[in-house]
């Protein structure tokens, strides 16, 4: 077994074993994991533990699986009278009489049946085509249609032949459906030839990832699902989990009924309520499980049909017990920065003092990078470097030459350089965003940063009125990160360093699961994304050949643990103790998530030989994919004569209007500036060598095409800003510098000077010129200089700077660390305090 650390994942409630170097008997052989405790060797002296107020589980809008709920949201303001079956010409033609959703929920999976009937008031046949959202998580694995007492079941074929079948099945006069993804995430289907007057009923099978939020299991269906009229609804909610249910919740309806069944241990639930006259509010299902759920808890699903087996793996660990001390770990950290012309000023000063300040709160675990752009873009090193004193002498220098000149904001063309570069799983990237403006083709930046997820975590900030506040929140929620708008330069330090402080929270990174030899499995994911604070990891399989074990298998989940050392977890996996959901919800998410691998490996050009097994994957499971249709042709008893009319309703919704762009000063200040225009005309050309290599895709914005292969939907054109613009520009910056002649005061000056002096490795060290210190005073106890220097400078941080404390945080945390590492050396690591508080007569 690995070495561990006690109590790195695991509350005061929960009594795990530890590990030994050899494998340990589970003490339990169920479907629930068994688990052992890192254990821990030389403890550090106690600081507090590291918390924050992460949230409340009933804040599910701003949990990261709602981010597509409100995308589309802010994108279409009538999304609702567009979904299901409509016609847009005749708003009466179909109408929604009752709508029944059952579902089952495990740790994992949540399989919900969709089942509504329409009145048809057509006097003609119709082609229908109805439309739901469906979030990127989720999957529709079955449809059926009923009219005339009749059932119609769809099946999987490959998209080609679905179309044609489909085409010629209508010009015959025959009946058909044929359902598809579209490409801003919606599932629809059309229905041919539906007969006149005709009540027609619609089954959906959708199978969904439960919505892991902090501590709870989310089951949502979005209002937008259900239209504004009423009708007859009925919701079921059947829950079956591996570890007691500690609470179970329904938001905005009254009249539910929640049970918990009988000799069940609190494991299974029931909840359900009904309406007479529609939704209208979101339906959110919150479930609290024990705390075991710290554990990685398994489930393996036999479908005895096919006698197949499927494997999924769920785990929130807790790092509420390690301090900052105890944190070790591994990251790479890249600043982006925008240097557009809006940003001239206080924002840019007040943008590179933050950065300042960033940089040495880094730590010698780290690496880093600092991008800057605006028409075009620079960086400080072509890869992220390892953070030591050389590169942090470098990057200050590159940090001083930082200056709002670098023309129109295009974010897209260094996002594209960061995550395009293969990131390495020993150090999880984190990606740092600072901009005041906008950009054009906003979704598709958004939706581009969403596929690289996996690997990067990106932080954002909105600084001042007239920054694209969805732009801000869409990047940092697509990549499950945090976001901060910076209205007042004032707090400009206090707001970067609280993102800071976040990314440097307790983390399990470069995990992997150990299937050992007696498992021959296909993953999904295959790559597993580091495992930040307040996270879930789910991981699926599906067992190869049908080959299983005669009794329990031993796999492990490994990683590299937040204190630096290696992880290890060991879970049982019990052939004798399977599940068969009727659904099959664990198999259609195993093949669902190795789709979205080998798709994603299509994307990026890693092979080409993909599209064999995704339709394979696709027909086993009833999947819709890029390569992949539904399809339900049936002969007319009589073939259809009289003209059929077309419901289209698959054009888009109305979008709401952005705000109008605040197209940028810089313009006219870069064409003021020729030999600055055309070294930024140089670096367009570069870049569009570069990406001109991206694949292309195409997102629809007022009916133009966006391609990676276009320069110019990277770059706006330049043309001159009107008055209007710039007197606003004038009056939010300069007449804020105006009132604010000193934009950093003394204090602040000289408590940069201060940061700036300390080294990669956390110390102040000798000779040390910035104001006088008395080595003669150094206790005898202590054999280098540089660690009474750094006492006192920490001393003299904390009290002459009392007020900014949360923008030096960081850099006392490094340097208190650093002290206490040097004590350790000379066995007297008790000594901290008492040394700290004897350096303070001298300050």
């Amino acid at each position: 077994m690995l070495p561990s650390l006690k109590n790195v994942f695991f509350s005061d409630t929960t009594t795990p074993t530890t590990t030994t170097s050899t494998t340990t008997t589970p003490t339990t052989t169920t479907t629930t994991t068994t688990t052992t405790t890192p254990t821990s060797t030389n403890q550090t002296i106690s600081n507090p533990p590291i918390k924050r107020d992460i949230g409340d589980i009933n804040d599910y809008e701003n949990a990261n699986y709602f981010n597509y709920y409100r995308i589309l949201k802010n994108k279409y303001y009538n999304l609702r009278d567009s979904v299901g079956l409509k016609n847009l010409s005749n708003t009466d033609t179909f109408k929604l009489i009752d709508f029944t959703i059952d579902c089952e929920m495990n740790n994992t999976c949540v399989a919900s049946i969709l089942k509504q009937k329409y009145s048809n008031n057509s006097d003609t046949p119709v082609e229908g085509i109805y439309k739901i959202p469906l979030a990127p998580y989720s999957v529709v694995s079955g449809f059926t249609v009923e009219y005339q007492d009749k059932v119609f079941i769809g099946k999987i074929k490959s998209k080609e032949k679905a179309q044609n079948q489909y085409s010629d099945s209508i010009a015959s006069g025959g009946q058909a459906f044929l359902a598809e993804k579209t490409q801003d995430g919606q599932f629809s289907f059309r229905i041919g030839n539906l007969p006149p007057n005709e009540n027609v009923t619609i089954h959906l099978t959708v199978i969904s990832e439960v919505c892991p939020h902090l501590s709870s299991l989310h089951n949502c269906f979005h209002h937008f699902l259900f239209p504004k009229y009423s009708f007859n609804f009925q919701f079921n909610l059947n829950i079956k989990l591996t570890t007691p249910i500690k609470n179970i919740e329904l938001l905005y309806y009254t009249n539910k009924e929640i049970k918990f069944k009988e000799n069940s241990n609190r494991k299974e639930a029931t909840l359900s309520f009904s309406s007479k006259n529609g939704i209208d509010d979101d339906i959110v299902c919150i479930v609290e499980p024990e705390n075991d759920i710290e554990k990685p808890q398994s489930i393996i699903e036999h479908t005895k049909s096919n006698n197949t087996y499927a494997v999924s793996i769920n785990f929130t660990p807790s790092f509420s017990h390690l301090s900052s001390d105890d944190v070790n770990q591994k990251s790479e950290f890249i600043f982006l920065i925008d240097c557009s012309g809006s940003m001239s000023g206080k924002p840019i000063k007040k943008a590179k003092r933050a950065l300042e300040i960033i940089i040495r709160s880094l730590n010698e675990n780290c690496k880093f990078n600092i991008y800057c752009f605006g028409g075009r873009f620079t960086k400080a090193f072509d890869n992220s470097k390892v953070y030591n004193d050389e590169t942090l002498a470098q990057i200050s220098k590159y940090v001083e030459k930082i200056d709002a000149n670098l023309g129109g904001t295009e974010l897209l063309p260094p996002i594209r350089d960061i995550l395009s570069t293969e990131s390495d799983f020993e150090y999880p990237r984190q990606l740092f965003i600072l901009t005041d403006g906008e950009v054009s083709e906003r979704d598709c930046l958004i939706n581009y940063v969403a596929t690289e997820s996996n690997n990067t975590r990106i932080f954002t900030y909105g600084i001042g009125n007239s920054v694209d506040t969805e732009l801000v929140i869409g990047l940092s929620k697509a990549c499950k990160g945090y976001y901060e708008m910076i209205k007042d330069n004032s707090n400009f330090e206090e707001q970067v360093m609280k993102l800071v402080s976040i990314a440097f929270e307790p983390t399990l990174s470069n995990i992997k699961i150990d299937w050992g030899t007696e498992l021959q499995i296909e993953q999904g994911p295959t790559k597993i994304r580091p495992l930040y604070s307040g996270e879930t990891l789910v991981v699926y399989a599906l067992l190869k050949d049908n080959k299983i074990p005669q009794s329990t298998v031993q796999v492990s989940l490994i990683g590299n643990g937040p204190t630096g050392s290696k992880l290890e977890f060991p879970i049982t996996l019990d052939f004798s103790k399977t599940i068969d959901y009727e659904n099959n919800s664990v198999h259609t998410l195993a093949a669902f998530n190795i789709i979205k691998d080998l798709e994603e490996d299509e994307r990026k050009g890693d092979h080409s030989n993909n599209r064999d097994r995704i339709e394979e994957l696709g027909k086993n499971y009833g999947l819709i994919s890029k390569y992949t249709s539904y399809i339900v042709t049936v002969s007319s008893e009589q073939v259809t004569e009289e003209t059929m009319k077309t419901l289209d309703i698959i054009q888009t919704p109305t979008t709401t209007t952005p705000p109008s762009n605040r197209r940028r000063q810089e313009v006219d200040h870069i064409m003021n500036q020729p030999m600055l225009f055309k070294s930024c005309a140089a670096d367009l050309l570069e870049c569009s060598e570069t990406l001109s290599e991206a694949p292309s895709f195409k997102c629809r914005k007022e009916r133009k095409v966006f391609s990676f292969t276009k320069i110019s939907s990277f770059f706006s054109s330049p043309h001159t800003s009107s008055e209007y613009e710039r007197s606003a520009h004038i009056a939010y910056f300069d007449n804020k510098e105006k009132r604010n002649n000193n934009s950093i005061n003394n204090s602040s000056d000289s408590l940069i000077e201060l940061i700036k002096l300390q080294k990669a490795n956390g110390s102040w060290s000798s000779p040390f010129n910035e104001f006088k210190i008395d080595l003669s005073k150094k206790p005898s106890n202590i054999d280098n200089d540089d660690i009474w220097i750094t006492l006192i400078v920490i001393n003299k941080i904390l009290n002459d700077y009392p007020t900014q404390q949360s923008q030096y945080d960081l850099v006392i945390q490094k340097a208190s660390k650093w002290v206490k590492q040097q004590l350790t050396r000379l066995n007297i690591s008790n000594q901290y305090d008492s040394l700290l508080a004897t350096s303070k007569l001298y300050i």
